[in-house]
């Protein structure tokens, strides 16, 4: 089945073009909002062919793919976009009633509609770090050149620009201009801004102090900020007088938002971003080494609800904060060597060929790449037996790691591709961490693989299952 064909069954069962209110998608994972959910399909969408599995997370129906998800979106993306461009209605007559979700559905199906679009910057940014963080360990460059120097900000300006990158995606988030959108997150890393920040003299704006904040690799800030500039552009295109509206919406809207985010928004999301980020080293810290095996054990159902791109956020604000993370990725890390491990196990076990070839391409995939869903949904979840292994395993590798400490320095999906993500790119001589880390893996996938070949799967059930 082509991508256009197999776009076209997905828009079918979820309800055709008038049930479609938003969609995007993340790394394997098509996310729509519909209008009606009930209107979904949801068992024949289970059974399209190419489709590994279907999560319903508050208001949210993600449609497991896997790697190609972004072909698959981009041709859902024209059906819609050729419904739009041809409706004869205005939306408001077409559009049914919504069935409200609670505001903590709705806040954290925000958050994720924000990040998952930046994905592709931060694979591109962490890699190439990663890249460059291991130029001079194999003495190809050295730290003081000019091209070591050249090819670090290049990377590194995915992070430090987040802020302008997160108001992009915002924008499409919260419909309201890109570009004064952008305008605002780039307001918040203006080297000007800086500079008077960074020389340590009290600032004020109409004679109201400016925090000193930096909002360089923040996150949570821009988003709020262009969460309240969709209210206030959305107000000033729906009363200003029309003969000034063209240039004076745009003006009068920044002139409010941006001294709002400097002087209230910033700095009360600065504290959010810092009591997520405390809230993690607390669980990492003050509970031990069992902080991260009792989260490994339960983290593979987490996946399964969608639940684990909120606890990415966090990590992502953890390394640009404090410059490490040691939760969010460690868990990571374990759940996708768990899952690999189990799913390898069932293809050394199982006498069904398809089986075979589909769980040691599933575990490949998540080796090397570390994109886990798969493994996931191809094998474990559709066992049930294998994700038993996982938590066994995670939990085993989990106590390791919390003993040691392991922390990643780079926010990336941990796999064999992105080992450097576990130096310290301050103390690059030092290999211990990324050892640790390299050894929690080992003891999670060992164990995981021995429960699972011991365990088995049920073959009867695997023969009613795959038909």
């Amino acid at each position: 089945m082509d991508d256009r064909l197999f776009a076209q069954k997905i828009l079918e069962l979820v309800g055709g073009q008038d049930n479609v209110e938003k969609s995007w998608h993340c790394a394997t994972r098509l996310r729509i909002i519909p209008n009606d959910a009930a209107k979904i399909n949801l068992e024949e969408l289970k059974k399209l062919k190419g489709v590994l599995g279907v999560v319903q997370s508050g208001e949210q129906c993600q449609i497991v793919i896997g790697n190609q998800v972004g072909s698959i979106y981009q041709e859902f993306q024209k059906l819609l976009t050729q419904k739009n461009d041809n409706a004869s209605q205005p939306a408001s007559e077409t559009k049914p009633e919504k069935k409200k979700t609670n505001i903590f559905s709705r806040m954290l199906s925000a958050l994720v509609g924000c990040i998952t679009p930046l994905i592709p910057v931060l694979i591109a940014g962490g890699m190439g770090k990663c890249i460059v963080m291991l130029l001079p360990m194999l003495k190809i460059l050295d730290k003081t050149s000019s091209t070591y120097q050249i090819l670090y900000f290049i990377f590194d300006s995915s992070f430090y620009f987040l802020p302008v990158f997160v108001a992009i995606a915002a924008a499409k988030q919260f419909k309201t201009n890109i570009y004064l959108s952008a305008l605002v997150g780039a307001t918040l890393i203006n080297p000007t801004f800086i500079a008077m920040i960074q020389s340590g003299k009290p600032q004020n704006l109409f004679g109201i102090p400016v925090v000193p904040a930096s909002y360089a690799n923040s996150i949570i800030p821009a988003i709020v900020a262009i969460w309240a500039l969709s209210y206030i552009e959305h107000f000033f295109d729906r009363y200003l007088w029309r003969p000034i509206k063209s240039f004076m919406a745009p003006l009068l809207s920044i002139m409010i938002v941006v001294p709002l985010t400097l002087l209230a928004i910033g700095p009360a999301m600065t504290w959010v971003s810092k009591g997520i980020s405390l809230v993690m080293f607390f669980l990492s810290g003050k509970l031990g080494p069992f902080a991260i095996a009792i989260f490994a054990l339960i983290y593979p159902w987490i996946v399964t609800t969608g639940m684990h791109s909120a606890l990415a956020i966090a990590g992502l604000e953890a390394i640009t904060k404090r410059g490490f993370d040691p939760f969010t990725r460690v868990l990571t890390l374990l759940h996708n060597i768990t899952q690999g491990a189990a799913t390898l196990a069932v293809a050394v076990r199982t006498k069904d060929e398809e089986l075979r070839a589909t769980a040691i391409s599933a575990a490949l995939t998540v080796f090397c790449a570390g994109i886990s869903e798969p493994c996931l949904y191809g094998v474990t979840l559709k066992y049930r037996k294998p994700m038993y292994s996982c938590m066994i395993g995670g939990f085993a590798g989990g106590i390791y790691a919390g003993i040691m400490g392991v922390n990643a320095y780079v926010f990336m999906t941990p796999g064999l591709i992105t080992l450097p993500m576990w130096i310290n790119p301050n103390n690059t001589g030092n290999l211990q961490n990324l050892l640790n880390a390299v050894i929690s893996a080992a003891i999670a996938a060992i164990v995981t693989f021995v429960v699972q070949l011991f365990m088995g799967i049920d073959e009867p059930k695997q023969e009613a299952v795959s038909e």
